[in-house]
């Protein structure tokens, strides 16, 4: 069977076996009818299934060059590896919105599955709502957006990958933003199963919280290489522009960072229960309005597609969700109240609410900014919200979360005693000795002295309670690392947070050094004259042409020292022309030398942009450590003998 009539089928076919498991689902969780249930967990498996075939039968077209289908022909041809054949199934529209039905089919399935035994209720709703907003995407696929659409005449080679799109990050950027996006639907659609359950308890939270974790790793993990892509691909200098795609890749992120917090004061106090359900159906809601802004392009970006008539449809699709959940939240609120009060402001539970408050404002601040200039556009002259904007509101929220972390951990649940700002004597002395060294190395900004000291307390915060844990175990049985081993197996989560707390101020570092202490010169150089920046003096040596098959590049050579870099531009003449800049870098830990060939004159003559950016490696050292820290915390478990040797040993709060 041909790759096209195959795909559809399959399509056609997860299309009607979701609609099933929808009626069968919600049908069974109305009258709680076990075998109900597991007939509709099945058949959303089924989907499940076809929807991996569909996504089999593009890739193997891709890879057989089948120019029959429309989508093969626009999005490759002959001369393109396997690994930018494969790449190109999520590289255009059609096939990235068969990805993300992949993969919310694929985790939706694992987690019915793992969840099958919270109830046959809440898995009964749960399989529902996926089932409908998988649904949802396949009656996109199948009448609307197909990637199985056929050409009246077969091409003998196919349109080709975007050049922007032909660098490495394209093979793993997207997968990773891509699943992050479909994976919130999970923890949505167990939250509004609970709703829809009338359970009030934390049980969904047990039943979704791995899962949102993963969303939120995925997302971050995308959202990390894709600042990685664009420093090293589009040549600005920078890694994260506040383009609204960037945007509502980083809004969901933040509502789930919120979750994760505040989901512990619900496991541990009864508290927030409302507002935890707000958080993940936010979370979801933001997911499905930036798959809007992506796919209909409504709004100018580096990342969006062209307008295509799929954009109302995600707008209608984004307005039922958003009445249909926030109905059905209003209609349980009343259930939703706290199991006690909040006994103190200062206290964990209250550094967690002021913590959520805070980030929900900056998601809110950073939406605002996003949907401006479509709002204003529909009401008359649009306006535009650039970084000026976000520079401005951001910070500000940045700085009192850096505070948090700094003092939030180290309060007690509850209530704070009388003593408890003895707590705070290391990161203060930390941040009063970051404060010392900068004004005794000449640092006069308002912003580096506010911030640096902040970073530096919160990073004493988390070192502490490693040094604290280190200390209680010399008192434990046994040989010290040994004891040490079964304290971290015992405490996962507690220490995998700190080390995510740790990444979290190792990337603020590099963001914020990156920031206050950048410098650029743009200059044009014959052959054998230097520029120097920031004490790094380059020479250049002149321009090499090269024919490298599918495309030629123009190199700039330059020599730092001993190393050399070949900044250059790529045409790609069978694509119309097209150039790619190609960034030269050279990293160390403590800087980037950056350097972009902006254009180019008579005599060999360059003109190059050159860039210092200080502690950018810190920020992918960073995210490695957070990302680290999370999996190290929640994912998998201790073995069974460090679970029962560390059953009784827990190092004591502060």
């Amino acid at each position: 069977m041909p790759q096209a009539e195959l795909g559809s089928a399959c399509l056609l076919a997860a299309l009607a076996l979701a609609g099933f498991a929808g009626l069968v689902s919600a049908l069974a969780g109305r009258r709680q009818d076990a075998i109900l249930a597991r007939v509709g967990r099945r058949a959303y498996y089924a989907a499940a299934v076809c929807a991996a075939g569909a996504s089999a039968a593009l890739v193997w077209a891709l890879l057989g060059h089948d120019f029959e289908i429309a989508f093969v022909t626009e999005h490759s041809d002959r001369s393109m590896p396997g690994s930018l054949l494969v790449a190109a199934f999520y590289g255009g529209q059609e096939g990235s919105l068969l990805y993300w039905t992949l993969l919310l089919t694929g985790v939706g399935a694992v987690s019915l599955a793992a969840a099958s035994r919270q109830g046959v209720q809440l898995t009964a709703y749960a399989t529902a709502i996926l089932a409908a907003v998988s649904g949802f995407f396949l009656v996109v696929l199948v009448f609307v957006a197909s990637p199985f659409d056929v050409l009246p005449i077969t091409p003998a080679d196919g349109l080709g990958l975007n050049p922007v799109l032909r660098d490495g990050g394209m093979l793993i950027h997207p997968p990773f933003l891509l699943a992050g996006f479909s994976s919130f639907a999970v923890p949505f659609a167990f939250a509004m199963a609970s709703l829809l359950a009338g359970r009030q308890d934390a049980g969904w939270i047990a039943a979704t919280r791995r899962v949102a974790l993963l969303a939120w790793g995925l997302q971050g993990v995308g959202l990390t290489l894709g600042m990685w892509w664009a420093y090293h691909v589009l040549g600005w200098g920078g890694y994260f522009g506040w383009d609204p795609v960037e945007n509502v890749a980083l809004m969901p992120w933040l509502a789930t960072t919120a979750y994760i917090h505040s989901a512990q004061v619900q496991e541990r106090r009864g508290q927030l229960k409302a507002w935890n359900f707000g958080l993940v159906i936010l979370a979801f809601l933001l997911s499905v309005f930036g798959t809007f802004i992506v796919r209909s392009g409504v709004l100018p970006s580096v990342h969006t597609f062209a307008l295509s008539p799929i954009g109302p449809w995600f707008f209608g699709f984004l307005a039922v969700a958003i009445v249909v959940s926030g109905g059905v939240l209003a209609w349980r609120a009343p259930q939703l109240r706290s199991d006690q009060p909040l006994e103190s402001l200062v206290s964990r539970e209250g550094a967690f609410l002021l913590q959520n408050l805070l980030l929900v404002a900056l998601t809110a601040a950073i939406l605002w900014g996003t949907v401006l200039p479509l709002l204003s556009g529909m009401l008359g002259d649009q306006l535009v919200v650039g970084a000026p904007y976000y520079e401005r509101v951001a910070p500000p929220l940045f700085l009192a979360l850096l505070a948090l972390l700094a003092a939030g951990p180290l309060l007690p649940w509850r209530r704070a005693g009388r003593t408890w700002l003895r707590a705070l004597r290391l990161p203060a002395a930390a941040a009063l000795l970051t404060l010392a060294l900068l004004l005794g190395l000449g640092a006069r900004s308002a912003a580096a002295l506010l911030t640096m000291p902040l970073l530096a307390a919160a990073a004493a915060t988390s070192l502490l309670e490693y040094v604290r844990g280190g200390r209680f175990a010399t008192r434990l049985a046994g040989p010290w690392p040994l004891a040490a081993a079964r304290l971290a197996a015992r405490n996962r989560r507690r220490y995998g947070a700190y080390l995510a707390h740790l990444g979290i101020v190792v990337v603020a570092a590099g963001i914020a050094g990156s920031h206050l202490w950048q410098q650029e010169r743009t200059v044009s150089l014959q052959p054998g004259q230097s520029v120097s920046v920031a004490g790094h003096q380059l020479t250049y040596t002149g321009l090499v042409r090269r024919d490298l098959g599918d495309h030629s590049e123009l190199v700039a050579r330059l020599q730092m020292g001993t190393e050399s870099l070949e900044p250059a531009r790529a045409l790609y003449a069978s694509l119309g022309g097209q150039s790619l800049t190609r960034v030269a870098i050279r990293s160390t830990p403590l800087d980037d030398v950056y350097v972009v060939l902006a254009g180019t004159g008579p005599g060999d003559a360059a003109t190059l942009q050159v860039f210092v950016n200080p502690l950018v490696t810190w920020i992918w050292a960073g995210a490695a450590l957070l990302i680290l820290g999370v999996l190290l915390g929640n994912l998998g478990g201790p073995r069974p003998e460090l679970r029962r040797a560390a059953s009784t040993v827990r190092v004591p709060a502060p």
